[in-house]
């Protein structure tokens, strides 16, 4: 006989949003490819088109979640992510394209002035100056994050940074912190800064310090709804929303 709190909790399920939140996302997304995602899905919306679903995160936590046995239709993660899941024999050969290069930049909250971050001391000096600096935790899987870290123990600035670095789950957390005030600096991938609300784009970080990363969109679980979100996620609308966003050719 089924338990008091089974049926209970059986109304719950029959609900359409409590439905929808169990089922796997037609796309996962990392991201530095997040607001691209979202303008295809509203360009969908707005024509009247379906509109695929969309989980975001770190391209470690998708990945992850793909490894683990998730099936996502695509993803739409890093090359060296993207090789990882197909050397474990999931998804086609075929069925991957690259979509663009991002770098690690800097984002602060807009009407601000901007440090100078134009030669590796300049950007040094402007990490010491900063009250606070918000980043994704690398150990979430975020690739912006783990450069970051890793940079600033480079620099040998763990110490001296230590108070005022503020740990967030996913990059474009840091920057709506940045959107709202509560931090001096965000580091994101510069595709999850370019041109949104309240923050101003500081720039790439300097060239001897910066980390360029190619995305990739690929198929996860083959089949006719897949190949039509490749197309998608790989065409001209979709090359359009990249560059929107500061995307360069791969």
């Amino acid at each position: 006989m089924p338990s008091r709190r089974a049926l209970l909790a059986a109304p719950l399920l029959m609900l359409p949003g409590v439905a929808r939140a169990q089922e796997t996302a037609a796309i996962f997304a990392a991201g530095a490819t997040k607001h691209a995602v979202e303008e295809l899905r509203d360009a969908a919306r707005a024509a009247g088109r379906p509109v695929p679903t969309a989980a975001f995160d770190t391209v470690g936590a998708l990945r992850d979640r793909i490894l683990a046995g998730e099936r996502p239709a695509v993803t739409l993660l890093s090359t060296e992510a993207v090789a990882a899941i197909q050397a474990r024999g999931i998804g086609p050969a075929d069925g991957a394209l690259d979509v663009g290069r991002t770098g690690v930049g800097l984002g602060a909250p807009a009407g601000r002035p901007v440090p100078d971050i134009a030669t590796p001391e300049a950007f040094r000096a402007a990490l010491l100056a900063a009250d606070s600096i918000a980043y994704a935790d690398p150990a979430r899987g975020a690739t912006a994050g783990r450069h970051v870290a890793a940079l600033i123990e480079r620099l040998g600035l763990t110490e001296a940074l230590r108070p005022k670095l503020r740990l967030v789950s996913f990059g474009v957390e840091g920057v709506t912190m940045a959107s709202r005030g509560e931090v001096s600096l965000a580091f994101s991938q510069a595709t999850e800064i370019i041109d949104r609300p309240g923050v101003q784009f500081v720039g790439l970080l300097p060239d001897a310090l910066n980390l360029w990363t190619v995305y990739r969109a690929a198929i996860v679980r083959d089949g006719p709804e897949a190949r039509a979100l490749l197309a998608l996620l790989s065409g001209e609308e979709a090359r359009a929303a990249y560059a929107r966003i500061g995307f360069r050719p791969a």
